[in-house]
């Protein structure tokens, strides 16, 4: 029997992943604090003990169906055809984890949810499970689920619902990383920043999804899943990365609207073209 060990929304935006002083004068000399929190989310899962991280990727847009990526291993290189100046020439390899893409399909057939397991290892990842391999897996195995473009809310619960049933008939040990922002509106390109640093929740695109956003955390904070969701026609206006589906399809696997884990912020918010990210971990227990 599988069992889920771990939780957490992580932010992946690519200029966490330029080289320091670059971040450094984006910052006005001060870094990105969600750079040295990928080490805080690895402090936690240490003693979590997961043998695979099952990435839901707000990158990864499918149509049609839910998808996984279920193949065995993976292996290539990545250049990202968005921000090629910045993301190019990550070799990536890692192992799959077929069995539980498996259950995935199985669990998805028997409850009529449109799933596919996509076993074909020429698949290459999108740049948020690539970013998560290089900052907070160690050997475990990955797992990527998409974003089904032409879902809505209740079928982003469903498909957690099937993550979940899955992870249970397999075996191992599994944490979720829902890999994506907050609030995701972008800034235009003649944007004149409101602070000098370019972290600072000032120059998020919008003041009214700063507030938004610190709300939703508060309820995560008390463990209000319920009222989160009850909220999801707000997150969605604000433009959630991938329409929130990370966090819908993690909360749908822990138990939906009856999931009272807490949420404990692990970073400071912080801004990023506008959009709003934060690490959160997720107390399973």
């Amino acid at each position: 029997m599988g069992t889920i060990v771990a939780a957490a929304i992580v932010a992946h935006h690519p200029g966490l992943f330029r080289p320091e002083a670059d971040r450094l004068a984006l910052g006005n000399g001060k870094d990105s604090d969600l750079v040295e929190g990928f080490e805080r989310v690895r402090a936690r899962l240490d003693p979590a003990q997961p043998d695979t991280l099952l990435i839901i990727d707000t990158h990864w847009f499918t149509t049609q169906r839910h998808i996984c990526a279920g193949a065995d291993h993976y292996e290539g290189l990545y250049t990202s055809a968005e921000l090629p100046w910045i993301l190019h020439g990550l070799r990536y390899d890692y192992d799959g984890a077929p069995q539980i893409g498996r259950e995935i399909q199985r669990v998805g057939d028997e409850r009529k949810v449109p799933v596919f397991n996509a076993v074909d290892p020429a698949i290459q990842p999108e740049y948020p499970t690539i970013n998560m391999v290089n900052t907070i897996r160690r050997d475990e195995r990955i797992l990527r689920v998409g974003i089904c473009q032409n879902a809505r809310m209740n079928h982003f619960l469903q498909m957690g619902e099937v993550i979940g049933e899955a992870i249970a008939a397999a075996d191992g040990r599994v944490a979720l990383i829902a890999c994506g922002a907050l609030s995701h509106r972008m800034i235009d390109m003649d944007f004149v920043p409101r602070n000098p640093c370019n972290w600072h929740p000032d120059n998020i695109s919008d003041p009214a999804h700063v507030v938004l956003d610190h709300e939703i955390m508060d309820l995560w904070a008390k463990g209000d899943h319920a009222r989160v969701i009850e909220r999801y026609p707000e997150l969605r206006a604000a433009a959630y990365e991938g329409f929130g589906g990370h966090y819908l399809q993690m909360v749908g696997a822990l138990g939906g609207r009856d999931c009272t884990a807490r949420g404990e912020v692990l970073t400071e918010y912080e801004n990023a073209m506008g959009t709003g990210n934060v690490h959160i971990w997720f107390h399973l227990h």
